[in-house]
């Protein structure tokens, strides 16, 4: 599968910005990592027989989206950094598994 460009539209100094927030809790999101790992489980059974179309960005990035849709908030740094967090949250739980 082609890798796809994590939120391509942010550039530069944003990351710094990110980190910054991240680190003093400037969170417009909290994560329910149970959440996470339940919903990324539900698409691994959907595409069991199809591994291949399974993607960590692609869904973080999903789940970042509908997170910050559902609950009103549009602040594309905000989306980014719950990107990050969710993605990487998912590729730690893929190499202990």
């Amino acid at each position: 599968m082609k890798r796809k460009e994590e939120f391509s539209f942010l550039k530069g100094s944003l990351s710094r910005k990110i980190n910054m927030d991240t680190r003093n809790n400037n969170k417009r999101y909290a994560i329910n990592y149970s959440n996470v790992e339940r919903k990324f489980a539900e698409e691994l059974e959907n595409y069991k027989n199809h591994p291949e179309l399974i993607d960590i960005e692609e869904f973080s990035m999903n789940y970042s989206f509908g997170y910050h849709y559902s609950n009103d908030i549009d602040d594309l740094h905000s989306k980014e950094a719950m990107f990050i967090e969710v993605k990487s949250y998912l590729q730690n739980l893929r190499m202990c598994a």
